[in-house]
């Protein structure tokens, strides 16, 4: 029998660390989307922080929704093997993260008593994977090159184990 390997790249929490809604007594439009990915790679204890602002509203001003997370994974890399810093940072957490995001804007607005908002899945478009490289820095960077991450995050606690999200 093969043995079971586990992932070299996990997620180990989600938080929404902000979240805000406006809504009106109107029939929903066609939606618009924002989604602002930035990331902090922190090689002496294998985590990366993946945090997300994301934005969603409509053409009739129905509603305006704004919602700021943050996702922490943990990583490993087996000796003499190297990580896919692509695949695994800038495609696949922002991927991995999402569905959390849209559960909570559905559960959220399903309760205010209005239209509940849907937003729809997505694939992640190349762009999306780029613009979080660009926005994306690590321990072994000078931190004022981090433009325009506001504070580098804590650190994802070392009694975390497995795929947990919180």
């Amino acid at each position: 029998m093969s043995e079971i390997k586990n992932s070299p790249f996990a997620l180990a929490q989600f938080h929404i660390d902000e979240f805000s809604i406006t809504r009106s007594f109107v029939d929903q439009g066609k939606p618009e989307f924002e989604f602002d990915p930035q990331g902090f790679i922190d090689y002496e204890e294998n985590n990366y922080v993946l945090t997300i602002l994301f934005g969603a509203r409509d053409s009739n001003n129905a509603y305006d929704i704004k919602c700021k997370c943050t996702g922490f994974f943990r990583f490993q890399v087996e000796e003499g093997e190297e990580l896919n810093l692509n695949t695994n940072f800038y495609v696949n957490a922002p991927a991995i993260v999402f569905p959390y995001i849209r559960a909570y804007i559905a559960s959220i607005t399903a309760l205010s008593g209005l239209s509940t908002v849907h937003i729809p899945t997505m694939n992640f478009p190349v762009k999306i994977g780029e613009k979080l490289k660009q926005n994306t820095i690590s321990s072994r960077e000078e931190l004022p090159t981090a433009k325009k991450i506001k504070s580098v995050p804590k650190r994802i606690s070392k009694t975390t184990k497995g795929n947990n999200v919180n």
